[in-house]
């Protein structure tokens, strides 16, 4: 799996570059969610022949739509590479010429996605603008913006979700005739996707995706197209006098016009392996009234929904384990001295020799992800310096377990319970970790930090030292790591509480 398909999954989203495998579509459709339904139908592999039979001057095919990047190796004896097809439009568009150079900086950036495992499930909110095209860096916002000025481009901010046939009928008129169109998602500027199906005059029913790109904005959306060998591509004029150029082939077959302000394809999800004839893509191609497709109206600003706010991480409730040593004087096991104590008396018995600690305020915060708090003391000495901290957590045997750590083993906690640390040699972030046993399953009540990303100095045995950089144990550039670590730091921090304000459960 790539990190673009990663992404996708993590965060659900409808207008994606995901490669689809043919199987999926082989069932008719049901009406599904639109999330689902796109994630699925973003890209799908293509096989096409242009045929020697007539073609109209003033008409292009699926080949004018290969993005640059993405020209077959003439090689001899190699495989067939694969290629892009733009739904933007044919190639010497400044939308098209925007989404090949998207793509190429996409293919180099972040390649193994170790950037993208630092996200997780973490939202910037600085970021939340670029929702649309599956942005999660700064660095990646940067560049669309770029690539969008230089094309003069605008770029899409918000979606409306079209449930079901009325609702498309409602916002752009009964261009569907006889289609039944299932729910899909429109951009602001008019740009739309949807999966429906036609029963054709032969009784096929052909099931396909319908995307209208409007011209002016970066699109992001492209086919994926392995061979130029298959299929059948002829011109045709429909019954309204539109030109359109259909493709026919084994397994698939395409429809795709020009309507000035924007660009029409359609993905028809059988072909002649399954009884599709060229007549159903005729069919087809009559049963839209295209002209209420043209021009593109912007959508009403009414229909913008309301983004869900990024929640933090629920307050959960501390253990009576955990509370009865806060606030009863229960002892906990301090696992670091094998030593059973009371909080007040490992105060007195952990300050250093003439100095007072005192714990001055606690976080309940998950650290493990084991969906239970732990609890993270502050400790200070009499002059207020740091003097490192105290995790309580309770094991699954009721017994609350002590852990001390040092300032530098601690820094920057997060509401999702990871944080920073840095040693002589060492430094990085990560997220804490428990154990109960020994490799030989004996009892030895432990803690560690799991690095999500780290920074090594190293001496080699001729005195040289050099640095190396780690993203989920992978060796990784200098830059890969700072942008890893700059999305750790730009999340949310973690509340400290006095332990005044502690309560009972």
């Amino acid at each position: 799996m790539s990190n673009r398909e990663f992404y996708q999954e993590t965060f659900s989203q409808v207008h994606s570059s995901a490669v689809i495998r043919w199987e999926d579509f082989e069932k008719p459709r049901k009406k599904t969610s639109v999330r689902r339904l796109w994630l699925l139908a973003a890209a799908i592999g293509l096989l096409i022949l242009l045929s020697a039979g007539a073609v109209a001057a003033n008409l292009l095919g699926l080949s004018d739509l290969l993005l640059p990047q993405a020209q077959p190796d003439a090689s001899p004896g190699q495989a067939t590479q694969e290629n892009r097809l733009s739904l933007s439009g044919y190639i010497n568009t400044p939308e098209s010429r925007a989404l090949a150079e998207w793509n190429d900086f996409l293919s180099s950036y972040d390649p193994d996605g170790a950037i993208l495992k630092v996200v997780g499930n973490y939202t910037d909110p600085a970021l939340e603008k670029y929702r649309c095209y599956l942005v999660y860096t700064q660095e990646m916002a940067d560049k669309l913006e770029e690539i969008a000025a230089k094309y003069d481009l605008t770029l899409h901010s918000w979606e409306h979700v079209a449930e079901d046939q009325e609702a498309w009928i409602s916002l752009l008129g009964d261009f569907l005739g006889d289609n039944t169109a299932y729910s899909g998602v429109i951009a602001e500027d008019g740009t739309f996707h949807y999966d429906g199906y036609l029963t054709t005059d032969s009784g096929t029913q052909l099931d396909y995706q319908f995307r209208r790109s409007v011209k002016g904005a970066l699109n992001d959306a492209y086919f994926t197209v392995d061979d130029l060998s298959a299929y059948e591509e002829w011109y045709y004029k429909t019954d309204e006098g539109r030109e359109i150029t259909l493709d026919l082939g084994p397994g698939r077959g395409f429809l795709l016009t020009d309507l000035g302000d924007s660009f029409i394809f359609i993905t028809v999800l059988k072909g002649t392996d399954q009884g599709v004839t060229k007549q159903d893509m005729k069919n087809l191609a009559d049963s839209f009234d295209f002209s209420l497709l043209t021009p593109a109206q912007p959508l009403d600003q009414s229909l913008q929904e309301p983004q869900p706010q990024e929640s933090g991480p629920a307050d959960l409730p501390l253990s009576a384990g955990l509370a009865r040593v806060l606030l009863e004087g229960d002892t906990f096991y301090d696992a670091d001295y094998n030593r059973i104590i009371t909080l007040p008396r490992f105060l007195v018995e952990s300050a250093p020799e003439g100095h007072q600690l005192m714990a001055d305020s606690f976080a309940a915060i998950d650290l493990d992800q084991d969906g239970a708090a732990e609890v993270v003391l502050r400790l200070v000495l009499e002059s207020g310096a740091n003097h490192g901290w105290e995790i309580l957590r309770q094991g699954e045997d009721g017994t609350v377990y002590g852990y001390i750590l040092t300032p530098d083993e601690l820094l920057d906690l997060k509401t999702d319970g990871s944080y920073c640390y840095s040693y002589s040699t060492s430094s990085g972030f990560g997220s804490m970790f428990f154990t109960d046993t020994d490799a030989s399953g004996r009892p030895q009540h432990s803690r560690g930090t799991a690095p999500n990303g780290s920074v090594d100095t190293v001496t080699d045995a001729d005195g040289s030292v050099h640095t190396d950089w780690y993203l989920d144990y992978q060796a990784v550039t200098q830059a890969e790591y700072e942008a890893a670590l700059a999305i750790q730091q730009g999340k949310e921090d973690v509340s400290w509480c006095s332990l005044d304000e502690m309560q009972a459960p």
